[in-house]
C-alpha cells in the first residue's frame, strides 16, 4: 500500500511539475497600474505644427520596482486634451506616432477641435494599443511624435496624452 501512495505521489508530483507548473505559478501573478502623462507645448506657425517627446518607462515607480518581474503589458486606454489654447481653431490633419526599435503606433485624426478643456481618445482600432504594449515591454525610451494642420495660424497650444496601462507582474520570475 505505501510503495501504491509512493508511486503516486511521484506521479503526481509529475503531472505539477510538467503541466501544471505554470498553472500553479501564474497564481501568483499581480496586475499593476502604471500611467504615464505628457504634456507638450505646440506652435502653429503657417498653420502647421510639430514636436516630440520621450518617455523612459522605467520612470514609473511601480515599474522601477518590479521591473525584473514584469511577465506582461496591457494598455488599458489613452486619451488626450487640449491646455492653455490661446487661439481657437479647428485640427485639419493630425498624427500621433508612438515610436522605438521595438515597433510603431500611428493614429490620424480629422477636423478636431483644439479648444481649452476639448478632449480626444486614441482608439485600438489598428491594434495601436498592442503594438504600444510592446513598446513599453521592452522596459526602453521610446518617442511620441505629433504634427499636424490648422485651419488658423499664430497661435500655441498644450497637448496632453495620458496612457494608461496595467503590467503583469511575478514573483517567480517572468517565465
Amino acid at each position: 500500500m505505501r510503495m501504491k501512495m509512493f508511486f503516486a505521489a511521484i506521479l503526481i508530483s509529475g503531472l505539477l511539475f510538467s503541466t501544471g507548473c505554470q498553472k500553479i505559478k501564474s497564481l501568483a501573478d499581480v496586475n499593476i497600474s502604471a500611467d504615464y502623462t505628457i504634456d507638450l507645448n505646440l506652435t502653429v506657425l503657417q498653420k502647421a505644427f510639430k514636436g516630440s517627446t520621450t518617455i523612459d518607462p522605467v520612470t514609473n515607480s511601480q515599474v522601477s520596482k518590479y521591473l525584473k518581474l514584469i511577465k506582461l503589458w496591457k494598455v488599458d486606454n489613452i486619451n488626450g486634451s487640449f491646455k492653455n489654447v490661446s487661439k481657437p481653431a479647428i485640427l485639419k490633419t493630425g498624427t500621433i506616432t508612438f515610436s522605438s526599435d521595438a515597433g510603431t503606433a500611428t493614429w490620424t485624426t480629422t477636423n478636431l477641435k483644439i479648444i481649452n478643456g476639448g478632449v480626444f481618445s486614441l482608439d485600438n482600432a489598428q491594434g495601436q494599443w498592442d503594438k504600444v504594449a510592446q513598446i513599453l515591454s521592452t522596459k526602453k525610451p521610446f518617442t511620441i511624435s505629433i504634427k499636424g494642420t490648422t485651419d488658423t495660424d499664430g497661435f500655441t497650444f498644450t497637448m496632453s496624452l495620458k496612457i494608461a496601462t496595467t503590467f503583469t507582474a511575478n514573483p517567480f520570475g517572468t517565465n
